[in-house]
């Protein structure tokens, strides 16, 4: 009972902070990375380039939701969703949209509808800047699904508090439209956008064996697996993507699902809530599901205007009424950690049953797997040198776990990067290590760093010491508990 108000206190204290300078604790997204800062807010530009000359400092607003990437202690904070930068304007003679570093992934969709607009792609977590979602690597699935595939230019102060604007085509441009934090602060962002477009939605339980089989015909492709049903062929949910044809509204259809469907609808229906308050029950639930092998097979036709990019008949967020049985899924749970990472295409059904194996034969020391292992598949290339599919298309892999048991997450992370060392991580969500420099290309890391240091001479633009470890470029930072303790 005192851990509840506790933590109902510190959420309101730092809801009461945002927007004021002066010293703040600093959180990543379910708190699990945190350090105490001297918050800047860059109302302009003129005060952005003041601040950079104050000294040391960081960016906060470009990392993804979990990892905190940007989570520097004990340096100034830039930050930047609070800011001022919230111009936002649509070209209707090119298709681009620029967006400033304060503006939110929802306002940014909300903005382009305006004008029949959408982004190629996107996550689901739509508090996050549209900035921060391209700077790590924020994905939807299918073509072009690294969200930083769609930037046409971007620009960001240097340490002397300059402009300076890359665009398509410049020789720096495929290092820095994804660079996790080690480019900063970008102020605006020039990105490309599509017509609204409705789309047929096939949604299958099957099992993970008729993957292939059932995305014949499709254009894009998610699903996820139970992680404790049967291991050699696990109880699969599919989300597969169409083109749709015709102009007039097609009309839902439903099939299979067998006399136990209604308890199996229920069960997944309220499968979050099971889910979160009774962990203990995950592996014996899921086994339930499994023993009752129920394959169903669900076609709607997605609206236009859909926000979230779930791909449901409705317009706006399907976080804002009943979630469908199927879509439901596939939403993110907002009681876990998540981290993620990709590996090719092709081997995304065999790395998966292998985490489920590993995961299994951990449940005696208290871990399990939370809800399921998700996978969008990511087709197609990228000229981006750090998108995860710039080399071939990948599967990006996404794990749950309550957030005290992250650490078991990045063990199973480690134990896929010794198999496949072909890993590439998303440097929102991944746990970063060393082992994917190989992955990444050494000489590519080189040049991003060697970009840094031209913009950046003066070393004032830092970056958090997971990054720092993960590139190896020096010690820990002041204020970093290694550096207090005198370890380092």
């Amino acid at each position: 009972m005192r851990r509840f108000f506790r933590e109902r206190r510190e959420k309101r204290e730092i809801a009461q902070a945002v927007g004021r300078e002066g010293k703040r604790r600093i959180f990543s997204w379910i708190h699990v990375f945190r350090g105490e800062a001297e918050a800047l807010i860059p109302n302009d530009e003129t005060k952005l380039a003041a601040d950079i000359a104050k000294g040391c400092f960081s960016c906060v607003g470009q990392s993804h939701s979990y990892n905190g990437v940007q989570i520097v202690p004990g340096i100034n904070a830039m930050m930047m969703p609070e800011g001022g930068f919230k111009n936002l304007s649509y070209d209707p003679a090119t298709g681009i949209a620029t967006v400033g570093a304060s503006i939110s992934v929802r306002t940014c969709k909300e903005f382009l509808l305006t004008h029949d607009r959408r982004l190629l792609n996107s996550g689901n977590f739509m508090a996050q800047t549209v900035v921060g979602a391209l700077m790590t690597g924020t994905h939807g699935f299918g073509e072009r699904a690294v969200m930083a595939d769609a930037i046409h230019a971007l620009t960001f102060l240097d340490g002397n508090g300059q402009r300076v604007r890359l665009q398509r085509g410049d020789a720096d441009f495929p290092y820095v439209a994804l660079s996790f934090g080690t480019i900063a602060p970008i102020i605006e962002i020039e990105i490309e956008t599509v017509p609204t477009e409705a789309f047929i939605s096939n949604s299958h339980i099957n099992r993970l064996s008729k993957l292939r089989e059932l995305q014949q015909g499709t254009i894009a492709s998610n699903w996820c697996v139970l992680p404790y049903s049967d291991p050699e062929d696990p109880m699969m949910m599919l989300h597969a993507l169409a083109h749709c044809a015709v102009a007039q509204r097609v009309p839902e259809k439903k099939s299979g699902g067998g006399i136990f469907a209604p308890i199996a609808r229920w069960v997944i229906g309220n499968y979050q809530t099971l889910d979160r308050f009774l962990p203990m029950l995950r592996r014996p639930m899921q086994r339930v599901l499994d023993r009752l092998n129920v394959k169903q097979h669900t076609q709607i036709q997605t609206d236009p205007r859909d926000l979230d990019y779930l791909y449901d008949p409705k317009p706006g967020l399907a976080s804002e009424r009943a979630p469908d049985i199927l879509h439901g899924m596939f939403s993110t749970t907002y009681t876990g950690y998540n981290l993620a990472f990709f590996v090719p295409l092709e081997k995304g059904p065999a790395v998966v049953k292998f985490i489920m194996r590993e995961a299994d034969d951990l449940r005696d020391l208290g871990f399990f797997l939370k809800g399921i292992i998700s996978v969008r598949e990511i087709t197609g290339t990228s000229d981006v040198k750090f998108a995860a599919n710039h080399r071939e298309p990948m599967a990006a892999i996404d794990l749950f776990a309550d957030p005290r048991d992250y650490a078991w997450l990045e063990r199973l992370q480690r134990l896929v990067l010794q198999y496949e060392p072909a890993t590439r991580p998303h440097f929102g969500k991944s746990a970063l290590m060393p082992e994917f420099r190989s992955s990444l290309g050494q000489d590519n890391l080189d040049r991003l760093m060697n970009i840094h240091r031209q913009h950046y001479p003066k070393a004032n633009l830092m970056f958090s010491e997971r990054v720092r470890a993960f590139l190896d470029v020096g010690k820990p930072l002041p204020g970093e508990a290694a550096a207090d303790a005198r370890l380092a």
